[in-house]
């Protein structure tokens, strides 16, 4: 019988980590740490179902390059030219402060620069995979943590491409004192910069060709060879895979094709990469990590820490609220996935030693393990060390606001700058506040009263005039805050109408019982339009779709929320779609009906609706008689059931 090894140790590997991944999925744990797990549990250290195979190494190596090629798909040139200063300052700001101090503190204690710049190198960056998926599953990716830290997520995987040139350049035996690293860097440096102009230049010719044979096939393939094919092109030029991977997704990345590109790569880059991870966790040595559990946790705390630290002076620099600064730096605070491709290739140029390599790996694995318990905790930490502390970010205004009965509006996004705008229109008193400084100087620039600050603090509460405010207005995207704001405003003013968005109809019952007056769900605001529209088209009278959208605004959305509606609301649909109604119909030139008799239509015989009347130059002929001639411009109106009036229609279009 044929045995092949490669395949029983693939199997073997997915036999374990699709269980594991699942099981994690459901504790609500990314499927990274599932794999991760999955190459301890079955690697050599583990129970040794599978030993280090090089061709599965080799398959890992694929799924890296593959991930780095969406990433540079995904990042764009022009996403990396528009960078906002959270990005440049923030991002460029933590990893530079992070490298820092690891590599001050490492060279300190003993090991040579190079490794010492290295192990900051592998520290600084966060984990990309991990953190956006938490955020989109959370629906906060546009909410102020999500955008800080998407924001500095994306400098540290720009800086990650350049630091795995510098490890490069640092292996290859380039001096540091001495410059031999920014001299080496000239020559990979000049030639991602022409690797980009030339496959900017070449690739998105060879598409357009390959697009007009309209071969899906070749289209992969295609796909695929320039994936791979830019990889070995890079290595010929001293870069590593990865990096030409990345320069091909990016020369490509303003193409019309690059979003099917994406969509026909994720299934390999998911494939490969999975087993990225699992080898990874393969490589961990139990023994070990089981023999210096101390340090290991000691080393993961310390990262955790420092890298929480880095991020909340960062913050301050940028003029965050000090809450805000405490929760991006304890959900980045972790250590990313692509230090481990920094931690093979340094252990690959003996910068890392066995003992610290696999203390870095157990650091770096425990810290991606703890991020989803350190993330759904990050706030309440967050709001709790910033009131210990006192500060509730940078105050523009610490006096009262100087009028009463006036709106309070936090968030100016875009429901808040329309209902500034209409407030300042019809002369009533608000004040807005938010977090953003550029949209409070907005805000100032359009005339509208504005504060900088958290609102989510008493204090601010406080500055704002709440206690005499009339109406409160939350429109932002961060539910915790709003739970906050929400809860601190009714104890404070408990006669203020408050008014809330939220994103989720999940949120509308716990945002009721903390006080607000009204809860607007963006989510089922849209299925009601939706709704709506699809009644109206079945010719449902306006002010029958009118009540229903009231009926399930005053219940709160329960009809909705409830999957199984009751039967009486069946019912009454049913009865109102069954009923007679009516519906016009215009006549123009080119009608088939134009100049003949309401007779000479046969619509009653043809589909049981009549024509009850017929409105022409602004009067109504009502009952008209059966030799009454139609003429353009004429509007009929016509009575019949929802089935008969859809067949009238179709009856009128065809004569």
């Amino acid at each position: 019988m044929e045995n092949i090894p490669l395949l029983k140790s693939i199997v073997l590997l997915m036999a374990v980590s699709v269980p594991m991944s699942i099981l994690l999925t459901r504790a609500g744990i990314p499927t990274v740490i599932g794999f991760l797990l999955t190459g301890i549990i079955i690697g050599p250290s583990g129970f040794g179902v599978v030993s280090g195979s090089a061709t599965i190494d080799t398959l890992a190596r694929v799924g890296m390059v593959l991930l780095l090629f969406t990433i540079g798909l995904e990042f764009s040139l022009s996403k990396m030219l528009n960078i906002r200063r959270e990005g440049i300052i923030g991002g460029g700001l933590q990893v530079a402060v992070t490298v820092a101090i690891v590599t001050v503190a490492a060279n300190a204690g003993g090991l040579p620069f190079k490794t010492a710049l290295l192990i900051g190198f592998i520290i600084a960056p966060s984990s990309t995979a991990i953190v956006l998926k938490m955020f989109m599953d959370r629906g906060e990716v546009s909410g102020p943590q999500g955008n800080l830290s998407v924001a500095i997520l994306l400098f540290q995987d720009i800086c990650v491409v350049l630091m795995v040139m510098l490890v490069q350049m640092l292996g290859d035996g380039h001096g540091v004192a001495s410059g031999g690293v920014i001299l080496g860097l000239a020559y990979p440096l000049a030639a991602f910069a022409g690797m980009v102009v030339a496959i900017a230049y070449v690739i998105p010719k060879i598409f357009n060709q390959v697009v007009r044979l309209r071969s899906r096939e070749i289209f992969v393939l295609t796909t695929v060879l320039v994936c791979l094919g830019s990889a070995w092109l890079a290595s010929l030029f001293g870069l590593s895979l990865e990096v030409g991977a990345f320069i091909a997704g990016l020369a490509i990345s303003e193409s019309e094709y690059s979003s099917q590109i994406v969509a026909d790569v994720v299934p390999f880059r998911d494939t490969f990469a999975s087993l990225f991870f699992i080898s990874i966790g393969m490589l961990l040595d139990a023994h070990f990590f089981a023999g210096h559990i101390p340090a290991v946790l000691i080393a993961t705390t310390a990262i955790l820490c420092v890298k929480t630290l880095a991020i909340v002076a960062v913050g301050q620099v940028l003029k965050y609220p000090l809450r805000l600064s405490i929760a991006v730096g304890l959900i980045l605070s972790q250590i990313g996935e692509f230090s481990f491709i920094l931690m093979k290739m340094g252990r690959s140029y003996a910068m890392l030693g066995d003992g610290l390599y696999q203390t870095l790996l157990a650091t770096t694995i425990l810290s991606m393990a703890a991020t989803p318990f350190i993330f759904k905790s990050s706030s309440r930490l967050a709001f709790g060390t910033a009131h210990l502390f006192k500060k509730t970010g940078r105050k523009t205004e610490d006096k009262k606001a100087p009028y009463a009965n006036h709106v309070i509006i936090i968030g100016f996004g875009l429901n808040g700058r329309n209902l500034a705008s209409v407030l300042k229109k019809t002369g009533i008193h608000h004040v807005v506040v938010d977090i953003n400084i550029e949209s409070i100087k907005k805000a100032k620039a359009g005339g509208h009263k504005a504060l900088y600050g958290d609102a989510a603090h008493p204090e601010i509460l406080k500055n704002l005039g709440i206690s005499a405010a009339k109406m409160l207005v939350v429109a932002i995207s961060d539910p915790v805050s709003t739970r906050r704001i929400v809860k601190a405003s009714r104890e404070i003013n408990p006669a203020v109408s408050i008014i809330v968005r939220t994103r989720y109809i999940k949120e509308v019952e716990e945002l009721y019982r903390l006080g607000a007056s009204q809860v607007i769900p963006e989510e089922f605001e849209t299925s009601v339009e939706i709704f709506a529209r699809v009644l109206k088209d079945y010719r449902v009278p306006g002010n029958i779709i009118q009540n229903q959208i009231d009926l399930i605004r005053q219940e709160g959305y329960s009809m909705l929320r409830n999957p199984s509606i009751t039967g009486e609301h069946l019912q009454k649909l049913t009865s109102i779609l069954e009923a007679s109604l009516m519906d016009t119909f215009y006549v123009d030139a080119a009608s088939p009906i134009a100049h003949r008799t309401i007779a000479e239509t046969n619509l009653r015989k043809l589909t049981g609706a009549s024509i009850i009347a017929v409105v022409r130059h602004g009067s109504a002929k009502t009952n008209p008689a059966p030799d009454f001639i139609i003429t353009p411009g004429d509007i009929l109106v016509i009575l019949g059931s929802h089935a008969e009036l859809n067949a009238a229609v179709a009856a009128l279009k065809e004569k």
